[in-house]
């Protein structure tokens, strides 16, 4: 387990090193209550007991620590208090994640059971923002194309135990208050669809991804308001692989807690037949590898996440046996990169476009291809935070 551990350690630094360099300098906006006056310090036992602080209390003065998803560490720069006085469209799910003890290692909470969770400080202003430039695209594609947007939660929001709820803000409140600003563009409640299923492996432990079981139904209600077709999870291979232990090793400080929980790997591969041209961001240089997923050969299991489209480095055209005219464009954090192959039996064409690094110009891309649809799928931390404004220039 030792050999074991050192070598996740290594690939776990390289790996997060080179995620926060993506956006090196930045302020994400994306944030969590200071540990000391949420009721914990890094390093301290925090029970949920202890803390006599407001749970409103935030600090504006420390910086932040992210990754190229948008995930960090950093005090709120919106107190619970400014949220909107619009009414939420319908309830929050009742989710209960039970009672148990933690500490702040490196920038997340570990769990006793071994859990490593980001906590979420929220980002109003930034989440008005992000509505407000999908509003733009939708115009800008008009009404014969469909735009939707899909914030999916962490799982700061399933297994957060209730005895520390107060240490993050919710991910419920910021992405039902920037889908009342939404115009013309469809939201997609993942939330809910993720709420029934919080009993199954949906979100790594180590890794701060979804599972790709989590992505897949999260697929499954965006199939539901696209009105198309969605495949049962019968109609996958599965392929589970033991022993993953991803970036939260790394964000944790290396602790020991996490490496000695790894989690099972399982991800499915589509059975029906399609291809895949990879282009640069500037769509050029295009090639054909034929697959959704890349090999993990020699990769060691912190890369393991790259099995979807080998990361986030390229887009990724799939055209499928589909034939039902129906063309998607996924504009995306890594969180997409699960998500796209769980739509292999819905779409005849599937571009795959990142939100950071996409050079190019979306509703061009839409005009040139004859696109029908258009999905935003990202995670809160991302559509709330600094990335979200990396879109702007690229509509």
């Amino acid at each position: 387990m030792k050999k074991t551990a050192s070598i996740l350690a290594a690939a776990a630094i390289l790996l997060s090193l080179t995620a926060c360099n993506n956006d090196q300098g930045s302020n994400s906006g994306m944030s969590v209550p200071n540990p000391v006056s949420a009721g914990g310090s890094s390093g301290n036992k925090t029970s949920g007991t202890e803390s006599g602080s407001d749970k409103s209390e935030v600090s504006d003065s420390s910086e932040s620590t992210e990754n190229s998803d948008g995930i960090s560490a950093e005090s709120s720069d919106v107190p619970e208090s400014s949220q909107s006085s619009e009414e939420s469209t319908h309830d929050k799910p009742d989710v209960s994640a039970g009672e148990q003890g933690g500490e702040m290692s490196g920038s997340v909470l570990v769990l006793d059971d071994g859990r490593a969770i980001d906590l979420y400080g929220g980002g109003y202003e930034r989440g008005q923002n992000y509505a407000e430039t999908l509003n733009q695209l939708k115009r800008l594609v008009g009404d014969n194309v469909n735009v939707f947007s899909l914030v999916a939660p962490t799982a700061v929001s399933f297994y957060l135990p209730d005895n520390l709820a107060h240490m993050s803000g919710s991910e419920w409140d910021n992405i039902d208050y920037l889908n009342g600003f939404l115009d013309g563009v469809i939201p997609v409640d993942a939330y809910t669809a993720l709420s029934k299923h919080v009993g199954e492996n949906i979100y790594f432990r180590t890794d701060h991804h979804w599972q790709p079981l989590g992505a897949y139904y999260a697929a499954e209600e965006f199939a539901k308001e696209a009105m198309v077709p969605f495949a049962p999870l019968s109609d996958y291979e599965t392929v589970t692989l033991e022993g993953y232990v991803g970036t939260m090793y790394g964000y944790s400080g290396e602790n020991p807690l996490v490496a000695n929980n790894p989690d099972t790997f399982t991800y499915y591969m589509p059975k029906n037949e399609y291809t895949v041209t990879y282009y640069t961001q500037s769509l050029e240089d295009p090639y054909e590898a034929g697959m959704f997923l890349k090999g993990l050969e020699n990769m060691a299991p912190v890369l393991w996440y790259t099995v979807f489209f080998g990361g986030d480095g390229e887009v990724a055209h799939v055209h499928t046996d589909v034939g039902n005219g129906r063309k998607l464009v996924i504009v995306k954090d890594s969180y997409g990169n699960a998500f796209a192959p769980c739509l292999a039996n819905s779409f005849e064409d599937i571009w795959l476009v990142d939100m950071r690094y996409f050079e190019k110009s979306i509703s061009q891309l839409v005009k040139d291809e004859g696109l029908t649809d258009v999905l935003f799928c990202m995670n809160s931390f991302s559509a709330t935070g600094n990335n979200q404004y990396k879109l702007a220039d690229k509509l």
